[in-house]
């Protein structure tokens, strides 16, 4: 017992916490820097690294800083080239250093001097420096091997140790003096929110996305958000208070297309306008897009389509806003009244652009009207960007017509005394078919009998069912076909339909005569056999 004693106490007294060593890169002042090369002065810094290594080995607790961790912690834009004294002391606070040293080339007369100084960055303290000259850089680095470990060693006297194995003061067993660093409450948040913060390059599972709340060491600490489509913003904050405020902007790395263009006259709202980027539809005025270069095409009905290329920038807009051009068509145009070509003024959008027959060039978009004495017809016709449309018109008509769409020949209303005559012709050729009347150049015998016939009248019924479904048949689709072709009409839809309607209807009437006659022949053979 009286030997594990001891052993607590010395444990007590070590540090429980890392002790971090900065070894920041040599820098050279003034002409040195023309003697000296970069790549000269890393090697020094990386053989000043190697003996503090060598004299506060991990196994004691101590973690000698990377050339990488330090440039990683460095807050943006920091020149430690520049720093020297209380500086070096804050740049040591700003990467979370407990320990701070840097040497630095000069030149006195002929020869090259190197000076290095340690840092204890909590109390702002210079615990060990060195100092010589050489006539070349490897004089300095034999000075580096020979004053280094004893510089280093001072960090061990100031955490408690004197040496490898050695055991450090400490006070009474009754003392017990807590090493730990306080904690406070953070709270970080993220514009846009959702970010994932880091905090010295780890995750705390208490705070996975902004805003949120942690517990943070007392002390500088490098905070980083993250965020898909965004960079990631990163801080360096020194935490020293409860419910401490955090804040990281984040800068997105896409930006926006804004489609604005200038449509001239009166035909805009005359179509919808559409935006292909990339081969794919967007249907929003601001688009938003990854940085580079993206392939845009803008169109409208009446307008021609515009095509682009355009650069995008992290978060910049670009405007599209020229002007379109109101696009063209071809157009051949005849007027016919009652089958017979005529001409007439021709105009689009109220300016007369000729006669009619018409071929020519019209605006997308446009009305097309014939004019004469008295009266306007519009005619029913789209022009296409770049395409001759064909079209015959029809004065005096409800229905227009394209070359790609025929006009239904006119239906003419019932007639009530004609079908009454038809009726009376379908008598007499059932009379004719049975012999009750005499044809041309026939005498009828004055005293024959008339030949006596068998009534077959099941026949006789089915036929008459037959010619009256066919009169009715008939009737309705000449009414069909009437109604079909006196209706109005906007759109080329609208005339295609009732232009089939009065097809149909045609159709109809035209099986219902075929019915009704072979009805009433089907009568007359019933009564002949």
């Amino acid at each position: 017992m009286k030997k594990l004693f001891p052993l607590l106490l010395l444990l007590f007294s070590m540090n429980v916490f890392a002790t971090y060593v900065a070894v920041l890169e040599t820098s050279a002042d003034g002409s040195a820097k023309d003697g000296v090369s970069l790549s000269d002065r890393q090697y020094l810094t990386n053989v000043l690294r190697e003996q503090a290594v060598k004299e506060l080995p991990a196994v004691q607790n101590y973690t000698i800083m990377t050339r990488e961790n330090i440039q990683q912690m460095l807050p943006p834009g920091k020149a430690i080239e520049d720093c020297e004294g209380s500086c070096l002391v804050e740049t040591g606070k700003n990467i979370a250093a407990d320990f701070i040293c840097q040497a630095r080339v000069g030149r006195f007369g002929k020869s090259l001097t190197l000076s290095a100084e340690l840092y204890e960055t909590a109390g702002n303290k210079l615990i060990a420096s060195f100092n010589g000259r050489g006539a070349n850089v490897e004089e300095l680095l034999e000075l580096i091997k020979k004053e280094a470990p004893e510089f280093f060693r001072n960090v061990k006297s100031t955490t408690g140790f004197a040496g490898v194995g050695g055991i450090g003061a400490f006070g009474d067993a009754g003392d017990f003096n807590y090493g730990g660093k306080k904690k406070f409450i953070v709270e970080i948040t993220s514009n846009p929110t959702g970010a994932v913060p880091t905090i010295d390059g780890k995750a705390d599972p208490k705070c996975l996305s902004t805003p949120c709340k942690t517990q943070i060491e007392e002390g500088n600490h490098r905070i980083v958000a993250s965020l898909e489509r965004y960079e990631a913003a990163e801080v360096v904050v020194d935490i020293k208070s409860n419910n401490q405020k955090v804040e990281l902007q984040l800068v997105p790395n896409f930006g926006w297309l804004e489609i604005n263009p200038v449509l001239t006259g009166d035909v805009a709202n005359k179509g919808q306008l559409t935006v292909i980027v990339d081969g794919n539809r967007k249907d929003e005025s601001k688009i938003e897009l990854a940085s580079g270069i993206h392939s845009v095409r803008v169109t409208h009905p009446c307008y021609d389509p515009m095509e682009f290329k355009v650069s995008i920038a992290k978060n910049k807009t670009q405007v599209f806003d020229k002007e379109m051009k109101r696009g063209n068509g071809g157009l051949e145009l005849v007027a016919e009244r009652n089958g017979e070509p005529e001409a007439v003024a021709m105009f689009a959008d109220g300016v007369e652009l000729g006669s009619t027959p018409f071929t020519g060039v019209v605006p997308l978009c446009s009305d097309i009207e014939l004019r004469g004495d008295g009266w306007t017809e519009k005619v029913n016709v789209e022009p296409k960007w770049h395409e001759v449309v064909h079209v015959t018109h029809q004065i005096g008509q409800a229905v227009q017509a394209s070359a790609e769409t025929p006009v239904a020949e006119p239906v003419q209303a019932v007639d009530t005394n004609k079908v009454e005559e038809a009726k009376v012709d379908l008598i007499k050729t059932v009379e004719k078919v049975e012999g009750n009347e005499p044809q041309v150049g026939e005498s009828v015998p004055a005293n024959v009998k008339a030949k006596e016939n068998k009534i077959h009248w099941v026949p006789i019924g089915i036929c008459a069912a037959v010619s009256v479904t066919g009169i009715a048949l008939a009737i309705a689709g000449n009414s069909k076909a009437k109604s079909a072709a006196e209706k109005k009409y906007s759109t080329v839809t609208e005339f295609t339909k009732y232009h089939d309607d009065a097809k149909s209807g045609q159709s109809m009437r035209t099986a219902g005569f075929a019915l009704a006659i072979l009805g009433a022949a089907g009568i007359g053979l019933s009564f002949a056999f």
